[in-house]
């Protein structure tokens, strides 16, 4: 559902179809997810969200060149990233506004679902994924792969959310399932 919310909400901001991907859902080790990550940014600028409240976790948004250039692109008609150093701090700021909308799409929805609050960060710049998610506190984690889709342009971002452990297995009891 927070994925649903979150392209229903960039598809409104950008004027664009949007499609979301099945969630790939999984419990790895944190090396294993951060190698993941590290892999889908390779091309591309991380964004992390810390969920607070009763659902803690982070929301980890992974935007290649070519979608942020259609993002920043319908507020700037004429740019072209086609990498970090293309990027401007109104750039940025495009990309890091689209993430804090979808992140708080997501966290609207686990609260909805949850009825339990949710709060969310402001988005942070992520140069390596895999620091973030291999913390000293990480052993496993619940990655939560999405990918949403601008239907008019083909070009796609992820969205990694890893809550904690104890976090998503409350979460799943209060939706009755067990986990």
């Amino acid at each position: 559902m927070g994925a649903g919310n979150a392209a229903t909400e960039v598809a409104g901001m950008y004027s664009s179809p949007t499609d979301i991907s099945t969630p790939q859902v999984r419990i790895n080790p944190a090396s294993v997810a951060g190698k993941v990550a590290d892999m889908l940014s390779a091309k591309a600028e991380a964004f992390k969200i810390t969920l607070c409240g009763d659902m803690k976790g982070t929301l980890m948004f992974i935007f290649p060149y070519p979608s942020i250039e259609r993002l920043a692109g319908n507020f700037f008609p004429e740019i072209s990233v086609k990498s970090k150093d293309d990027m401007d701090e109104m750039t940025i700021s495009a990309v890091r506004e689209t993430v804090n909308i979808a992140a708080a799409s997501y966290a609207n929805s686990i609260s909805q679902m949850s009825g339990s609050p949710v709060d969310i960060s402001i988005p942070e710049s992520v140069p390596q994924p895999s620091k973030e998610i291999c913390g000293d506190k990480n052993s496993e984690v619940c990655f939560v792969k999405n990918s949403i889709e601008f239907l008019d342009t083909h070009n796609v971002f992820d969205v990694v959310f890893y809550p904690e452990l104890g976090a998503i297995t409350d979460f799943m009891g209060k939706l009755g399932l067990a986990f």
